[in-house]
């Protein structure tokens, strides 16, 4: 049997109810429709979650929580902090919700896309770690 997004997201959220705790939304129309964030394990990582794709969930973290060995299945992008935003090397910036939340703002930050729930448990068991 081959693997859904469904079955990705699922995995995504199973993993997150036991080892991640919601971060309140900065504005109280947010509907976190378009990005989720979360801390994530004992020393409350931070994993920002865009699960509005059709093929993918992309996970943001800061520079200092990329898993240093990411299979090339998952999509790396580095993005770096420019005014109140990020930009990557091809002048494409980041998902602007990002910098409402302190643990993302002005930090180097990279968006990990991700389409196998192998790829994602990897993930977050080095954010939980």
């Amino acid at each position: 049997m081959s693997e859904t997004i469904t079955d990705l997201k699922g995995a995504v959220r199973a993993f997150l109810r036991a080892h991640g705790q919601p971060v309140p939304a900065k504005t109280a129309t947010s509907k976190k429709e378009h990005l989720e964030v979360w801390h994530v394990g004992p020393r409350r990582r931070a994993l920002g979650l865009e699960f509005d794709h059709d093929g993918l969930v992309n996970f943001w973290v800061t520079s200092l929580n990329i898993p240093k060995d990411l299979p090339p299945s998952v999509e790396a992008v580095r993005k770096t902090p420019k005014g109140k935003g990020w930009t990557d090397a091809n002048g494409d910036g980041a998902n602007s919700n990002l910098s409402s939340y302190d643990d993302f703002r002005t930090r180097p930050i990279a968006r990990l896309g991700v389409t196998r729930s192998e790829d994602a448990r990897m993930i977050l068991d080095h954010l939980n770690r």
